[in-house]
């Protein structure tokens, strides 16, 4: 019989819930898990995520360190907004939970170093960070190819994560402040990607970055950015407005070197009409190119230079010979919360020590990708080229 895992959530807006679906999920999915988490607690910043939370059942409290110290939770699981990840992530690891943090890890290098460092030196815990396009077969496949060197070496990359919610009537929310942004939202994932399908990150790179609408109305209700970003017009004609400064970047451009030689670029932004959610790659190697686009997340397209008049395939991935994610009959199409679940099976499998499908992202690669976001933010600051090996 499977052991069971105490879990508790910080943090019930979207994520949270997109996360309680997934734990309540992984024994249906994966039956043969060592491990079942079963949701236990919840820490709640408002009085509709603590009504929610109740609801359904958990043991909800607004007080984070009496949820995260409970002797009976197990795991804990961070969907708090970015400035409040240190604080819940420290406090977890010093109570010798299992820690799994939205991404990004940290607002800065110095602290992500300083989650790393903690949860490092208690080997004994599960450290995760939910870069979550991991966990997708696509991206497993693509792996694969690459690790198997099937194209010769790595000569260029191109990395993208486009939204378009960031227009001049959608309302201030965190997302705004210093410790929100498009680099550390949207660009953390291609960052980390990047290092996940190639095994390499940059060496050297230029950066700049647009903040295109300078202020924003502050919303006339409280509720989660989610809903500040649907509920467009915060405020009517009639009442007065308050407007607050936008302190982060709405958009960011990338150029890299890599090991090797190649080169790359990346492009993240909240102002790109008609993108809703469109995350992906294009990598070309000496002898063909691989490419990846999650508005068809099902598939990976994949070019064989040697063979040039068969064009570009496009390959579906969910089948069983690519992991233990196909585990329905091949060709049945994934989704978000099916990657989300498999993140949470991961985990899971992680605890119990037995083989993991494709690496999780720990706090380490966090940290390395904060690295990379701060080596982003001065070079633009100071209009340059900068070695990511002086960001540490």
């Amino acid at each position: 019989m499977a052991k069971t895992l105490n879990v508790s959530i910080l943090g019930y807006g979207m994520m949270g819930t997109v996360r309680a679906v997934a734990y309540e999920a992984v024994a249906r999915y994966y039956p043969s898990c060592p491990i079942k988490p079963v949701l236990y607690g919840a820490y709640t910043y408002t009085d509709g995520e603590f009504a929610a939370a109740n609801e359904v059942g958990w043991k909800a409290s607004k007080d984070l360190d009496a949820v995260i110290k409970d002797p009976e939770c197990d795991y804990v699981d961070v969907c708090l907004p970015n400035a409040m990840h240190h604080d819940a992530v420290m406090k977890a690891i010093e109570a010798g939970k299992h820690v799994f943090c939205e991404k990004p890890l940290a607002v800065s290098v110095d602290e992500a170093r300083e989650m790393m460092n903690a949860v490092e030196a208690k080997p004994n815990l599960l450290n995760a960070v939910n870069f979550i396009y991991r966990r997708c077969p696509s991206n497993v496949l693509a792996r694969q190819l690459v690790k198997a060197n099937r194209f010769g070496k790595l000569i260029e990359a191109r990395s993208f994560y486009n939204q378009s919610w960031g227009g001049p009537d959608t309302p201030y929310s965190w997302r705004f402040s210093k410790t929100g942004g498009t680099l550390g939202d949207l660009g953390s994932h291609a960052l980390d990607m990047l290092y996940y399908v190639t095994g390499m990150r940059p060496i050297e790179l230029c950066a700049m970055q647009a903040t295109h609408i300078k202020e924003r109305k502050v919303p006339s209700f409280v509720g989660s950015d989610l809903e500040a970003r649907m509920k467009r017009g915060a405020g009517s004609e009639t009442e007065d407005v308050k407007m607050q400064a936008v302190e982060t970047d709405d958009a960011t451009r990338i150029m890299y070197t890599l090991p090797g030689g190649a080169i790359g670029s990346l492009e993240c932004t909240r102002n790109a009409w008609g993108t809703e959610n469109t995350h992906g790659y294009e990598l070309y190697f000496e002898n063909g190119a691989i490419a990846w686009n999650y508005d068809d997340v099902n598939y990976l397209s994949i070019y064989d230079a040697k063979n040039p008049e068969r064009g570009w395939s496009r390959v579906l991935s969910n089948r069983g010979d690519i992991g233990s994610y196909a585990s329905f009959a091949d060709g049945h199409m994934f989704g978000y919360r099916d990657f989300t679940v498999n993140a949470c099976y991961e985990n899971m499998l992680k605890i119990a020590g037995a083989e993991e499908v494709a690496p999780i992202a720990t706090f380490r690669d966090a940290y390395d990708v904060e690295r990379t976001i701060e080596a982003v933010r001065n070079s633009w600051e100071n209009r340059c080229w900068v070695k990511l090996a002086d960001f540490t």
